[in-house]
């Protein structure tokens, strides 16, 4: 096949990480020097050129599409009237008894006012009491926003998955009378989401118990509405999640299945004497088979990734090429980022094909042999060949993922799968006998699934390895997997084996801090909520964990766990968590569970066991470090009776010479009560703006007295309470404050060490993307 494709593959590849796309000046000069080269001496290079430009090109055409159906700034939280069609399966949560979520795609044909068009596929919320299926049409009153995610070193860029998925915007329904309105238009197409719909309710009515109906959703329908953060947890520490989320494994699974059931049906034809069907039916029926498991899938990527790689097989194997495997596995990364060159974004592409390269590379170089053994090498090889890969994207791999897949894939693939399709055949004709086979399906989930919860909790240490590899450790432990079945001799391969996985084991240098006496201070990014994090190479402390629901899906598991990890600190020394509001304090518990701490403070109205109370004057220093830490609020004489806001434990933090003031949720009047008592002590070079800078904090005698020369307001994007208050800002500009935004900065990051300036840094200005 030559080298082109694989150029044209990096040209579509790269294009995604480009901080802006090339303008059409820019466009017009590759491609004519491409064209020079290639009519010149140097010729095979021009080609070559060619080929990167013409991927580049394609991809610039991809990106300007989805510039050009952004949503007007203008029009951000504007509303506005969408008419459209519901075209994914709504994803159903419920927060409390009394607040039910449906999260669901859907395509505009219509908006007004007519200025705020541009967005053709959106995401929405809905709160209403109105069920939502596939395929119907309705009218909306939404307040809308551009695709965001949060930016922080270590956790998921959710902007990333917006782009590649091709969603313009983001929004929710408004609840009020009459902002719902299910139009008289007779649904049409998306047959296979309102299949998904019915079978998933008619799954969730069999009353099984709730994991295994969690799963056995999962992977019939790809419905994981009910899989909880647990269980999500749980799988990923057995390294089994890549189970939950139908992909190449299940596609594949699925098409064996179909290609045996071929094999079956085609011996009467090969009886009778057509031979030619021997071939044709067999690959006929697993593509069926496999198409018709990724629309159960709602043609996701990962399923249309693993189909794409399926067809390129089975069309080389009809047309008679000769082409190897790995031909079919590059024609099949190329087909699918020529149709989605923002593909390489996620982590799935990488982890699929990545996947099937070390299955290859293990093929080709193996010893050739069948039997129990090999495939028990083989399961090992390849939970060994994912564990770089597996810490690179999630910061960390399951060290029992070899005996876990060695049972957990047999037994998706030879009984939950093929039971779940043949019930959902038999359901498809109405009859009672599919509600027994999902029942059968579920027999090994209901045993295996709380055996699986007991081992986690009694030996959680034992199971899951986290660890961030830099790229130089990432290279290594790729080249050493390779090697590990290279044909070499033993004593070679062994001794290769140890050079390469010694650095790669070993914890990267200087992982924690930016040099020995260097304090770091990060403003993490959790959107509208507040998290702090300030560490040295030995101490850390912990200011608030951000929100979300208690219990449920947190910002502290999701951002603040991960970037903890991310950056080594494995215990905290102290955790302050300013008061109980829900978006200060909801991942305290993820906190405790994932990382050591050594103290709890919190504000006047949190009631933790073990926990102190904050009070005004106490205070502490890092030995060495130039770091003193010092309470101003609540008084102990005064911390009752305080509303929950103005009971916030405000902190602040000498560096160095540098001073930090973390106000909390206070008022203007708890302000005015810290102006009368500190004084002059207030003054501090860094303010985490109080209350995310609502209206009513931030006063003119607060901020004269602190007169900070930055600002940070942490505040989620274009959120509903209308953060920061244009009245703060212009008062923080009076006082000649720079104001810095953490919904446009990302984690801001701030590295103070002795003698020099602070250094700053903005993760989300760091590394720009054109799609951002």
């Amino acid at each position: 096949m030559g080298a082109l494709p694989l150029v044209l593959a990096i040209g579509l590849l790269a294009t995604g990480w480009l901080p802006r796309l090339p303008g059409a000046a820019e466009q017009v000069g590759m491609a004519l020097t491409a064209l020079v080269l290639a009519c010149s001496r140097w010729r095979a290079t021009g080609i070559a050129l060619a080929a990167l430009v013409v991927g580049v090109l394609i991809a610039c055409y991809f990106g300007q599409a989805l510039l050009s159906r952004a949503l007007p700034k203008d029009c951000v939280r504007l509303p506005v009237q969408v008419e459209g069609r519901v075209v994914s399966l709504p994803r159903v949560s419920r927060f409390d008894p009394e607040t039910r979520q449906q999260r669901f795609e859907f395509a505009v044909s219509s908006v007004s006012p007519a200025r705020c068009s541009g967005p053709r596929r959106l995401l929405l919320s809905h709160y209403g009491d109105e069920v939502l299926a596939p395929g119907e049409s309705w009218r909306f009153e939404v307040l809308l926003r551009r695709p965001w995610g949060l930016v922080n070193p270590g956790s998921f860029n959710m902007q990333a998955w917006f782009a590649q998925t091709g969603i313009d915007a983001t929004g929710s329904v408004r609840s009020r009378d009459g902002a719902a309105q299910r139009l008289p238009v007779p649904q049409h197409g998306l047959w296979h989401h309102r299949l998904r719909g019915r079978l998933s309710e008619r799954i969730g009515a069999l009353r099984l118990p709730a994991d295994s109906q969690a799963v056995l959703q999962a992977v019939t329908v790809a419905d994981r509405s009910a899989l909880d953060s647990d269980l999500w947890r749980l799988f990923q520490v057995f390294g089994l999640n890549h189970l939950l989320v139908i992909s190449g494994l299940h596609i594949g699974l699925v098409a064996g299945l179909g290609y045996l059931l071929g094999r079956v049906l085609v011996l009467p034809l090969q009886w009778a004497g057509y031979t030619g069907a021997g071939l044709l039916l067999p690959a006929l029926t697993a593509l069926v088979l496999a198409v018709f498991y990724a629309a159960l899938a709602g043609f996701s990527l990962a399923t249309v990734r693993a189909l794409t790689m399926l067809f390129c097989v089975v069309a080389a194997s009809w047309l008679g090429r000769g082409a190897g495997a790995w031909h079919n596995l590059l024609l099949a990364a190329l087909v699918l980022l020529l149709c989605n060159p923002l593909a390489g974004l996620g982590s799935g592409f990488w982890l699929s094909f990545g996947a099937v390269a070390c299955l290859l590379w293990r093929l080709q170089w193996g010893s050739g042999r069948s039997g129990p053994l090999q495939m028990i090498l083989t399961h090992v090889y390849m939970a060994l060949a994912m564990v770089p890969l597996a810490g690179g994207w999630f910061g960390g791999a399951s060290l029992v993922s070899a005996p876990a897949n060695l049972l957990a894939v047999p037994l998706l693939g030879l009984w939950v799968v093929p039971l779940s399709l043949l019930a959902t055949g038999l359901a498809l004709l109405e009859t009672g006998l599919a509600d027994t086979l999902w029942r059968w399906a579920a027999v090994p989930l209901n045993t295996l699934l709380p055996l699986a919860a007991t081992l986690q909790q009694a030996r959680p240490a034992w199971l899951y390895w986290h660890f961030s590899p830099g790229p130089a450790q990432l290279a290594l432990a790729v080249v050493a997997v390779g090697l590990a079945v290279f044909p070499l001799p033993r004593w070679r391969r062994f001794a290769a084996l140890c050079l390469l996985l010694a650095p790669a084991l070993l914890p990267p240098k200087q992982a924690r801090t930016a040099g020995p006496n260097a304090v770091h201070l990060a403003f993490i990014d959790v959107g509208q909520g507040t998290s702090v994090l300030l560490y040295d190479r030995e101490r850390a402390l912990l200011y608030d964990t951000g929100g979300g629901v208690p219990g449920g899906p947190t910002v502290a598991d999701s951002v603040v766990v991960p970037l903890l990890r991310q950056r080594g600190i494995r215990h905290l020394d102290t955790l302050v968590l300013s008061h109980g509001d829900s978006d200060h304090s909801a991942g305290w518990r993820d906190v405790v569970d994932s990382v050591r701490v050594d103290a709890i403070l919190t504000g006047a109205d949190l009631d933790i066991a073990g926990a102190r109370r904050c009070v005004a004057g106490r205070a502490w220093q890092w030995p060495g470090a130039g770091v003193v830490v010092r309470i101003l609020a609540p008084a102990l004489e005064a911390s009752s009776g305080l509303s929950s806001n103005n009971a916030s434990c405000v902190l602040q933090v000498q560096i160095g010479g540098e001073g930090l003031l973390l106000a909390g949720d206070i008022d203007v009047e708890r302000e005015r009560e810290l102006v009368r008592y500190w004084r002059s002590d207030l003054r501090s070079d860094w303010l985490l703006v109080a209350h995310h800078g609502s209206k009513t904090s931030s006063g003119f005698a607060f901020l004269k007295q602190v007169a900070p020369a930055h600002a940070v307001v942490s505040a989620g994007y274009a959120n509903r309470f209308g953060h920061p208050h244009p009245g703060v800002v212009a008062r923080l500009q009076a006082e000649r404050s720079r104001v810095w935004y953490s919904a446009s900065e990302g984690a801001l990051e701030v590295i103070f060490r002795p003698g020099q300036a602070p250094q700053v840094i903005s993760h989300r200005r760091q590394r720009p993307y054109y799609w951002q």
